[in-house]
């Protein structure tokens, strides 16, 4: 079938064309040279003529939206000439041959049914012309015109007829191959599934001259059908909706792979409507192609036709069958790409976020891709793509030249090696880095086209190995000193006769090398516990003063020459720890401290309670320590070189320990020096205590205290301070314990007012109120007969007749 279609520069053309020839014929008879046979009538005829033609030639036919326009205007224009016709003698008239214009102008315009319309009606005017006429006019004149007009319109009707459907199936077959064309272009040169998908579909509505059309696609795993690309009435409401699998006529054009045509789906049962409700469009003819690959089905492209538009043919099914085909291998190609593309992507961001650094090179040695570890390594940027490697990677070998003059590249080459291992330096702007470098190559014939640099950081590996050798190395010194003095001072008791004073003597630095041989081997007992995460803490309420008191008064009676300042807070100052290794904290520290100030002076020991940390400062008047050797103060077997190493002994293990046992508590430490001047260690450690006690619902220790001496000292005035001290009698459970504890508690808060004081901890209760004077008498009171075996010692302080230091003597008794 051959549609008939309309365009817009041929319609205008033609209108101009028919204003202009029926202009003329009415200027004709306007100035008599065709007089007219009634002047009046005729006159009425040209004004009404006149505004059609000018309305018709302003706004042509093709763009009046009522049906059968064509064939309406058409009749109006055989009308209207055969009106002139008869207004200048009809039969007999010079002006009869215009009728011929309508059908000339319809064959031109391919539009076949309206020329075959306006050949019958001008035969059938000129017979009535004839009938009208014969009585005044020859007859033989009459009939010979009539048959003359009514043959040559036929006659030119058919041939026009078939020369217009010829050349219009030529033209539309030229059409076809543009659009074709068109699409096998965009689909050679773009991978964008929406635009192709959007050009196909916009070509098959085009070329079948339909009202909508839609793509659908499959849903691999479901089997569902995707609305992706529709264009008609309300199209965009469709697009990315779904058809069930196996749903409506689309549903079965993909799960059979056949091509269908149904010009009356209403009466199809695979038909759903559901769509036309949503839309608003009323379907009246379908045609559905699969869209295949092989033998699989990816979907289908549907062209509809609205109920009062035409029905779809079998040629026309082809025209759609072929642009299926096209979108297919489209599709194909794209799906194809995009697999590929995904791949390369997942590729390249794994390679972009692998932990080793990587650089590939072509065969002249640029480069061609890095990933973002060699990128940080080598500090390179994107614009250094395609440079050679000889002016961005600048790598030496482990002696610190340049390795461009024996380029392990070059050796791959020569060699035709396939692998190489090797290690390398690289400055990358702050400091050196080792690498450990593995090469490869891939080769066409005997050219290389690319190498393949793997690059991993082995700087800690290499310091790792130093640290080893040198801890080694470390150990060996410190055990061979005191094995040493052993092993001469025993050959020499063994071997010679010596007074009494000297044998003393011997036995003596035996004993005391002996001594620092312990002390080495449970050091590094103590470092290889710590190291292999065996270190184990007690942790338990730590009363951070007493065990500083404890090492400061120790250390005290082992000098003269230096004084232990001690300066902490007037309450106990709680944290969660382990006791016997802060003790070992503070007893290193002020070993140190002690040992590096040779010429005596004070040590500092200062706690500063922050509430949430407590930090701790240890201060000497020392040699100090220079700056280059504060970095590594807390390495293993590290001794800052001085007049007093010698006569000190040591493991070079003290601050690392100390180190690991503050981090092991969750603290830091950190240090501060000045040569001549003296060191300060300052040790922050959380308290890691809950603000309230769980058991009793009040404040917990290790933050009652701090709060009161606020409180205290925050405002002058009256005040009660108590502690209650319990003990129980007798066998008693856990649970009636915490159930005993716990209902003290609530009575003693039921005499208190919400802005008073009470903590809890260690058997004990601790009371600050302002306003309750009595307080000690409330409380006395307390029944506790429902309590069991429960003994209560309560003393209480007010500030009538005692003071802040009485309360600070009364606590610090407890602790």
């Amino acid at each position: 079938m051959v549609k008939t279609y309309y365009n817009e520069t041929k319609e205008r053309l033609l209108s101009l064309f028919r204003a202009l020839l029926l202009f003329i014929a009415l200027l004709l008879v306007k100035f008599d040279i065709i007089p007219p046979i009634n002047q009046s009538i005729f006159n009425i005829f040209l004004v009404f003529s006149s505004i059609y033609i000018l309305i018709t030639t302003i706004f042509p036919v093709y763009k009046y939206p009522i049906f059968y326009k064509h064939e309406i205007f058409t009749a109006i224009d055989v009308i209207l000439v055969a009106i002139l016709v008869y207004l200048t003698g009809g039969i007999s008239s010079d002006l009869y041959l215009f009728l011929i214009f309508p059908i000339v102008s319809s064959a031109f315009r391919y539009d076949f049914r309206s020329a075959i319309l306006s050949a019958i009606l001008v035969t059938l005017v000129f017979i009535l012309f004839g009938i009208i006429q014969g009585v005044n006019i020859i007859l033989s004149n009459t009939y010979i015109r009539v048959v003359e007009l009514g043959v040559i319109a036929i006659v030119l009707a058919l041939f026009l007829n078939y020369i217009g459907r010829e050349s219009l199936k030529l033209e539309q077959k030229i059409n076809e191959m543009k659009i074709f064309s068109e699409i096998i272009k965009t689909v050679n040169s773009s991978l964008e599934t929406k635009e192709i998908l959007s050009l196909i579909l916009d070509s098959a509505v085009k070329l079948l001259g339909a009202d909508g059309g839609t793509i659908f696609l499959k849903d691999k795993d479901t089997g569902d059908l995707i609305f992706e690309r529709a264009i008609g009435e309300k199209g965009e409401l469709l697009e990315g909706k779904k058809l069930s699998k196996g749903e409506g006529i689309v549903g079965w054009v993909v799960e059979n792979g056949t091509p269908i045509i149904i010009n009356n789906p209403q009466k199809d049962p695979r038909f759903s409507s559901y769509y036309d409700k949503l839309s608003g469009f009323k379907t009246g003819s379908i045609i559905c192609a699969p869209l295949k690959v092989g033998d699989e089905v990816l979907g289908a492209i549907e062209v509809i036709n609205s109920n009062r538009n035409r029905k779809f043919t079998e040629y026309e099914l082809d025209m759609l069958m072929n642009l299926a085909y096209e979108t297919s291998v489209a599709l194909n190609k794209a799906i194809l790409y995009n697999e590929v593309n995904l791949e390369r992507e997942k590729m390249k961001k794994i390679l972009e976020n692998v932990g080793d650094g990587l650089v590939i090179l072509d065969g002249r040695k640029r480069l061609s891709m890095f990933n973002n570890v060699a990128e940080e390594i080598f500090k390179l940027s994107p614009e250094q793509k395609e440079k050679r490697c000889t002016e961005v990677l600048k790598c030496r070998n482990l002696s610190g030249e340049l390795m461009c003059s024996e380029c392990p590249l070059d050796k791959m080459v020569f060699q035709g090696l396939s692998l190489m291992q090797y290690e390398m330096k690289v400055w990358n702007g702050e400091k050196e880095i080792i690498l450990g470098c593995n090469l490869s190559s891939t080769w066409e014939g005997r050219k290389v086209t690319n190498f393949i640099l793997a690059l991993r950081d082995i700087s800690l590996a290499k310091e790792l190995d130093r640290m080893k050798s040198e801890f080694v190395a470390n150990v060996s010194h410190e055990l061979k000193t005191p094995l040493t003095a052993i092993k001469g001072y025993s050959e020499l008791l063994i071997k010679m006769n010596l007074p009494p004073e000297k044998v003393r003597n011997y036995y003596q630095i035996i004993y005391k090398e002996s001594e620092r041989l312990t002390q080495l081997i449970n050091d590094l007992l103590e470092v290889s516990r710590i190291e292999s995460g065996k270190i184990e803490l007690k942790k338990e309420m730590v009363e951070i003063r007493k065990v500083i008191k404890e090492r400061a008064t120790f250390f005290q009676t082992q000098t003269s020459k230096h004084t232990i300042v001690l300066q902490f807070p007037e309450y106990p100052t709680f944290i969660l720890g382990d006791n016997a290794r802060l003790a070992q904290v503070f007893h290193n520290l002020l070993d140190n401290a002690i040992k590096y100030s040779p010429n005596g002076g004070n040590i500092w020991v200062r706690v500063s309670d922050k509430m949430e940390d407590i930090v701790i400062e240890v201060q000497d008047q020392g040699i100090g320590i220079p700056p280059e050797h504060l970095p590594h103060i807390f390495d293993r077997f590290y001794r800052v070189d001085s007049s007093l190493r010698k006569s000190t002994s040591g493991t070079g293990l003290g601050l690392s320990i100390v180190k690991s046992i503050i981090e092991a508590h969750g603290g830091k430490i950190s240090v501060a020096s000045k040569v001549g001047e003296g060191t300060t260690f300052t040790i922050r450690l959380p308290r890691r205590f809950s603000l309230v006690d769980p058991l009793t619902g009040t404040l917990s220790l290790p933050y009652f205290f701090p709060l009161l001496w606020r409180e205290m000292y925050k405002v002058q005035g009256p005040f009660a301070f108590g502690r209650i001290y319990y003990e129980f009698e007798g066998l008693i459970s856990d649970n009636v314990r915490k159930n005993t504890i716990y209902n003290l508690a609530n009575r003693l808060k039921e005499r208190l007012r919400p802005n008073d004081l009470i903590g809890h901890g260690f058997n004990r209760f601790y009371l600050f109120t302002r306003t309750v004077m009595d307080i000690e008498e409330k409380v006395s009171h307390i029944p506790l007969g429902d309590m069991g075996d429960l003994k209560v010692h309560l003393k209480f302080l007010t500030s009538v007749n005692n003071s802040i230091e009485d309360v600070v003597k009364l606590v610090n008794e407890d602790f």
